[in-house]
């Protein structure tokens, strides 16, 4: 029987990451530099790579291939870079300013000299206001003229708007007015593209539903170019599958559905880092796990109890509420490309901008010439410029040397090492802030999770990560460098829709009844018009409730069995005191209050064929330059040169150990066991860093023996 692939491609900012799972139970990595502003480039790349590993060509490797999932920085680089099209907005009149208002105070503060508006997203003059009003049942006060609709389109056209976004005050209880609206631009001006709010964010929310649309749009014409060229240039080299792409709140859809709704792409790669992470929390028998991403441009940090990630309804992207769906990830600027700096006080600062692949970190010798945080590593002897990506990419130390003196150590009046080893303990400190902010500020206590710690330059400050907040042990998985698109294999198509429903304890709940049919109808289609049969397709209802009175709600699911009747609500009425506790705290529920409905939400899922690990099926990328034995390294936390040992973790099988200090470097990634700390293998290859409180107590005891000063 043929070989069969099953890949996952995550694009980052830095790198493009590629992981192949065959019909053998056997699983390739490798990776490439992401290229700008044509991406497929990169992914072409990678899969040349990972074709020379496996000993074929990539024509051959995409023509066996069944599936091909693809994660993203698109959509959230153009948000973070206010980079997309330009957009044009039909609004109610007397609502132009929906977005400048922004739910007024941009801070928790009271200080006014500290509050500032959000970024204007497109020129106040591209906002047309069009005369039509519907009120909050539904009901139409006002028509709409076609003639003003017609005048609005044309308006916006002669402005050179490039996409337009249509968002009318309770739109989503009365669509007729938007569809209007994207009947007359698609008859006048069918280049353009079209976002309606009644279509991307159905729900209750003036702001949060034409901020979503708004971006919608911003980011369409990008992703409406990108998806088109990967599917051609996929297919052109043999590709017979459509490629899925990754959401923000897990799982995948088509490029198609991709196009209409590209906002849903937000922070794909990291969604497929976290659900990777559940996986392998299941696989090694882990309870808790706080995973975290260090790639080229930021550390991403989320948390998973009992292996099941968090999703977050209405998120911010920048400074925008929007009203988004996404796995609760936070991202700080700390990745490997990240800049050292000095601010107007001359206290040096990491990030957040970052070198990203062109030019990339001043060692890459690509015009890049300010210190990264790959640069400080380099400098102080952490990464091996000979065996960097297994050798196929040799690094310049002097000009790493040259970045640091140039920017930090000269101004500092200080050694590069000293002003390297600052770059890497202020790193720690912003991604140790980060884990105590998903962990300490929530509630929880990170002495009981393990770190999965992944992405190409985490493994450098895992075990310090994890010592700044009392974590025990972290696991680097042997697919770290690119376990992003590792996770991406172990997703399942889902498509999801909303709408708003409202409840407030009545006994006919026909209304409520039609919604969710009307949704599931949907969202099943969806799934059925992908290919998935009738019995590969699990659906679940879930309500936005909350107590009457406040201002959020929390997502809790539905009943969905037998006729729907009332008391489905009213058992989520009963248990909704229970469920808020467990998600804010005890006592936080509001005794005696009124619970209502606000929307609600269909769920369905395509179960998707998965990557399978077993043990020992990674193989490792071509070792081009062979690891030296020790090396002089200068440690970040003492200030001192030390002779540590350094290990090939691909000598290291099930069950070897090494003790710190010592280095261990894969082809993709290096791993830096401190002292007090141990690294073990496990029978699926991860890497498993274990603090030694022992000797960690018996160091502490010795260092306060000594006499001061000594």
């Amino acid at each position: 029987m043929a070989t069969t692939y099953r890949l996952g491609c995550d694009i980052g900012g830095t790198f493009t990451d590629i992981t192949v799972n065959d019909s053998d139970g056997r699983v390739y990595i490798d990776k490439s530099d992401t290229t700008r502003p044509d991406l497929t480039g990169g992914v072409i790349g990678a899969l040349e790579n990972v074709a020379d590993q496996i000993g074929i060509g990539v024509d051959e490797l995409l023509g066996a291939t069944t599936r091909f999932v693809n994660g993203t920085t698109i959509v959230t680089n153009s948000i973070a870079e206010l980079r997309g099209a330009r957009v044009g907005l039909i609004t109610t009149k007397g609502f132009r300013d929906t977005l400048r208002i922004a739910r007024s105070p941009r801070k928790p503060v009271k200080d006014f000299h500290q509050q500032h508006n959000v970024p204007d997203l497109l020129p106040r003059d591209c906002i047309i206001e069009v005369e039509e009003r519907v009120d909050s049942r539904g009901d139409v006060i006002v028509p709409l003229r076609e003639e003003d609709t017609i005048r609005a389109v044309d308006e916006l056209a002669e402005k050179g708007v490039e996409s337009i976004a249509v968002s009318l005050l309770w739109s989503f209880l009365h669509p007729e007015h938007e569809e209007t609206i994207a009947r007359i631009v698609g008859e006048r001006h069918p280049d353009l593209y079209l976002s309606v709010s009644s279509r991307i964010y159905p729900l209750i929310r003036d702001y949060e539903r034409t901020i979503t649309t708004v971006l919608n749009s911003f980011t369409g014409i990008r992703v409406a170019e990108y998806t088109t060229a990967i599917e051609t240039a996929l297919a052109a080299r043999g590709l017979k599958v459509p490629v899925s792409f990754m959401q923000s709140f897990g799982g995948t859809l088509s490029a198609e559905e991709a196009r209409r709704r590209p906002i849903a792409l937000v922070d794909s790669g990291p969604a497929g880092g976290i659900v990777g992470v559940g996986r392998l929390g299941k696989q090694l028998g882990l309870k808790h796990t706080i995973a975290g991403d260090m790639g080229g441009t930021s550390f991403d940090v989320g948390v998973l109890t009992d292996n099941e990630y968090a999703v977050t309804q209405r998120v911010f992207l920048r400074e925008f509420l929007t009203g988004l769906t996404k796995i609760d990830v936070i991202s700080v600027g700390a990745g490997g490309g990240s800049i050292g700096w000095l601010d107007a006080r001359g206290v040096p600062q990491v990030g957040p901008r970052s070198a990203g692949s062109e030019p990339g970190p001043a060692c890459y010798g690509r015009g890049g010439t300010e210190p990264t945080t790959t640069d400080a590593g380099l400098v102080l002897g952490i990464i091996d410029p000979a065996t960097f990506l297994g050798g196929r990419r040799e690094l310049s130390r002097a000009r790493a040397e040259e970045a640091v003196r140039t920017h930090l150590a000269d101004p500092l009046d200080s050694t590069i090492e000293e002003a390297a080893a600052a770059m890497h303990r202020i790193t720690v400190a912003e991604m140790s802030d980060a884990v105590r902010r998903e962990t300490v500020e929530r509630g929880r206590d990170p002495r009981d999770f393990t770190f999965v710690a992944y992405g190409g330059a985490l493994g450098m400050f895992a075990a310090d990560i994890c010592s700044e907040m009392g974590i025990e042990e972290a696991i680097i998985p042997y697919a770290s460098s690119v376990f992003s698109s590792y996770g991406l294999l172990g997703t399942d198509d889902v498509r999801v829709a909303a709408r708003t429903a409202g409840w407030t304890g009545e006994e006919d709940v026909s209304t409520i009844g039609e919604a969710l049919e009307q949704l599931e109808a949907e969202v099943v289609g969806s799934l059925r018009e992908s290919g998935y049969s009738e019995d590969e397709v699990e659906v679940e209802w879930q309500g936005d409730f909350k107590f009457a009175g406040q201002l959020f709600e929390l997502t809790v699911p539905i009943r969905r069995d037998g006729e729907f009747g009332v008391g489905h609500l009213r058992e989520v009425q009963d248990r909704f005191a229970e469920l808020f506790e467990a998600e804010y705290g005890h006592g936080t529920a509001w005794q005696g209050v009124p619970v209502i409905l606000l929307s609600v939400r269909v769920i369905a899922t395509g179960a998707a064929e998965k990557l399978e690990l077993k043990p020992g099926a990674i193989q490792a990328p071509e070792v081009l330059t062979e690891v030296a034995g020790s090396r002089r390294v200068y440690l970040p936390a003492s200030g001192e040169w030390r002779d540590l040992s350094i290990h090939a973790a691909t000598d290291l099988d099930h069950g070897d150990a090494v003790t710190g200090p010592a280095i261990v470097e894969h082809p993709l990634t290096t791993i830096v066991v401190p002292d007090d700390w141990s690294l073990g293998v496990d029978e699926f290859g991860n890497y498993r860093l274990r603090a030694d409180s022992t000797r960690a107590t018996d160091r502490r005891v010795e260092q306060a023996a000594q006499p001061v000063g000594s």
